[in-house]
């Protein structure tokens, strides 16, 4: 008998291959409408300003507005938060997104795409 069940990973309407992105679709669902347009934000850390310079200049090429390039609160390397005002954030969308930001962190030093949140 396994002490540990594997869970199955969402299916339908709110699945995007990624359980924590599922969960947080989820969340949002159960307190507002998907379809709903709101305030959508990315995080994503890189080693060294330069990095994080050169994440933020593919970002904005890709039609995101950047909130804040900083170094980062914690520890080491610097943030560069994206945001995107009247988004709907579709189970597509977010697929999308996910694998832009984290394409994006591939390609810098130190990149590490840490999830978004959106408001309700």
């Amino acid at each position: 008998m396994a002490i540990f069940k594997r869970r199955a990973m969402p299916s339908g309407p709110l699945a995007t291959g990624h359980g924590g992105d599922d969960a947080l679709l989820a969340q949002i669902a159960s307190r507002s409408d998907l379809s709903a347009a709101r305030h959508w934000v990315h995080y994503l850390y890189c080693a060294d300003e330069p990095a994080a310079h050169r994440a933020a200049a593919e970002i904005v090429a890709a039609g995101w507005e950047l909130q804040r390039v900083d170094a980062a609160a914690k520890g080491p390397g610097w943030v560069v938060i994206a945001e995107r005002h009247n988004a709907v954030t579709s189970p597509d969308a977010v697929t999308a997104a996910r694998a832009f930001f984290e394409a994006v962190a591939s390609r810098v030093d130190g990149g590490d795409y840490d999830g978004w949140e959106a408001s309700l």
